[in-house]
């Protein structure tokens, strides 16, 4: 399949992440923000907790065999995935959320795979299974809210900087509006993005082509 978007280290694909990912090569990091089976509005998907139970069978199991693999979840539905070899939380302060229990200020993080080498701080990250990031679940740019759940750029490159090192090679199968790939442009890993919805290709391909990115 020839790319959507292919630039400096940085691809992207447009389809079904199911056919998409058996064409690729290895990578070093599965870092991705998948549906959450909480009947989110998306373009392209039925935001369905079955939907989620057929992308946890035919995706997730298959990946974390294969690789190290760092995902969100939603809190309702996270144990619907295989038992994780560790969990993360990030937290923050403020919120534009309020959850069946109250405002929500955390999201549980599945860790699968090994961790990487080192103790104590690697890459300006201490290596805790907690990181909380000032600012919350939003994106910086408040006009750039495009998309059902769009995650901080700054919080996924302290997940990189957590689980990868420079020059390693990251895949997000849910890429949305392409969020991990601008965070791994800017650290210095090469990066796969794959995304069912058109659009959010478009949107992504012209946030890497920016020479600011945001």
């Amino acid at each position: 399949m020839n790319p959507y978007y292919d630039h400096k280290d940085i691809t992207i694909y447009h389809g079904d992440c199911r056919e998409i990912l058996p064409t690729l090569d290895k990578v070093d990091l599965v870092l991705t923000d998948p549906p959450y089976g909480l009947e989110y509005k998306y373009i392209s998907y039925q935001d369905t907790i079955d939907n989620l139970k057929v992308l946890i069978e035919k995706v997730f199991k298959p990946l974390i065999i294969k690789y190290r693999v760092v995902t969100f979840t939603g809190l309702p539905t996270c144990f619907e995935y295989p038992k994780p070899d560790w969990m993360m939380a990030w937290y923050w302060r403020g919120t534009n959320v309020y959850g069946k229990m109250g405002i929500n200020q955390w999201q549980p993080i599945l860790c699968y795979g090994k961790d990487i080498k080192g103790f104590g701080s690697i890459n300006g990250v201490l290596k805790s299974d907690t990181i909380y990031y000032e600012g919350g679940n939003c994106d910086e740019r408040k006009d750039f809210k495009i998309h059902s759940c769009p995650k901080n750029t700054g919080i996924m490159k302290r997940l990189l900087n957590r689980f990868s090192n420079a020059g390693d090679s990251i895949l997000d199968p849910f890429m949305g509006s392409g969020t991990t790939l601008v965070a791994a442009k800017e650290l210095g890993r090469k990066a796969i993005g794959i995304e069912i919805e058109e659009k959010y290709c478009e949107i992504a391909s012209k946030r890497l082509a920016q020479d600011v990115l945001f």
